[in-house]
């Protein structure tokens, strides 16, 4: 089969596609053909060599939708021809998280293009237990960014942040993949939403979005949060960059839920302790959904609450295109790899 494996670490030119061993499914897994697969930032930061264990001479690619072709041994849920989403990481699905719902926990964490392989490919085998079915009608590519991003986004805007109707939320990076998507799951929820964009040229698109307020800054916001919202802050903000994390502290109300899910530039970043305790602030990390929550944002793209933004489908032998716009922040939304 074709893949598109990263030769070495460095710039997109590194992704080359070349012909491996198409896989075949074992007991408790399936094999599926990957009909789009989405361009992340943490496939990025894999590429040029930012990821802590992550080795050169894989397949990256973790958001992916596809057809059912081979069903191994002892798969009773699945069959050929079941058009599905591919959970987001590898869980065994025994341990004591994975049986109360938080595969997002488990010990035995599988990161695709890490530990197994990637859906930069024409087939991807994947455990049985990893796929959803998607609902019926749903296009393979609005589909691929359930996982990842939207999933991901309500885990963090409705579980970790505990995001309520009226109150104001902050999302940076919000031109990006997970901002873009938590716009939309924001306003489906009745919150009054801040954006904060380093480009000009996005205003009107967030606020096509639903934005109600747009900050475009290359500096800090937090000064300009704090006079949008009368002096009082935020509720909710969704650090989605990482290094801006001092300025969004800034930015939060008394009580106010802080949810980290970027690290775009790694690195260390300041944290006042005395504002955390002045203004009684909790901050936490945010990553994969769970599977039910996965299957909420199948069940919101179906409906209508939030729609999937791509920003183009280009063939999977352009990802070197695909990750040169991503890296210079030339899209809006994602870009989705769709056919050969």
């Amino acid at each position: 089969m074709k893949a598109i494996v990263l030769k070495a670490f460095g710039g997109p030119e590194q992704l080359q596609v070349q012909e491996v061993p198409t896989p075949t499914a074992g007991p408790g897994e399936v094999l599926v053909r990957v009909h789009a697969a989405g361009v992340c930032h943490h496939d990025l930061l894999h590429r040029a060599g930012h990821l802590p264990g992550a080795h050169s001479g894989v397949v990256l690619g973790h958001e992916v939708a596809g057809e059912v072709v081979e069903v191994g041994e002892g798969v009773r849920q699945l069959s050929i021809g079941a058009r599905v989403v591919v959970y987001q990481r590898r869980f065994c699905g025994q341990c004591r998280d994975c049986l109360r719902g938080r595969q997002d926990l488990c010990r035995a964490l599988g990161l695709p293009s890490v530990d197994t392989e990637g859906a930069y490919a024409e087939y991807l085998r994947i455990p049985a237990i990893s796929a959803v079915e998607l609902p019926d009608g749903l296009e393979y590519s609005l589909a691929a960014l359930a996982s990842c991003p939207i999933a991901t986004s309500v885990r963090a805007l409705y579980g970790e942040g505990g995001l309520q109707p009226g109150e104001t939320v902050l999302i940076n990076g919000a031109s990006g993949g997970l901002g873009a998507h938590q716009i939309q799951l924001a306003r489906a929820l009745g919150a009054r939403v801040i954006a904060v964009t380093g480009s000009a040229d996005k205003r009107d698109f967030l606020h096509e979005l639903g934005a109600h307020d747009v900050v475009v800054t290359s500096a800090g916001y937090s000064a300009e949060v704090w006079k949008l919202t009368g002096k009082r802050g935020v509720d909710v903000a969704m650090e989605n960059l990482g290094h801006t994390l001092e300025d969004t502290l800034r930015s939060m109300a008394l009580g106010g839920r802080v949810v980290v899910l970027g690290n775009v530039q790694p690195g260390s970043v300041a944290v006042n302790p005395g504002l955390l305790i002045g203004r009684r602030l909790k901050v936490q990390g945010s990553g994969s959904a769970t599977l039910e929550q996965l299957r909420t944002a199948l069940a919101l793209i179906h409906g209508g609450q939030v729609k999937p933004l791509i920003d183009r489908v280009l063939p999977f032998p352009q990802v070197s295109e695909a990750h040169a716009l991503l890296e210079s922040r030339q899209v809006s939304g994602r870009i989705v790899l769709c056919g050969w």
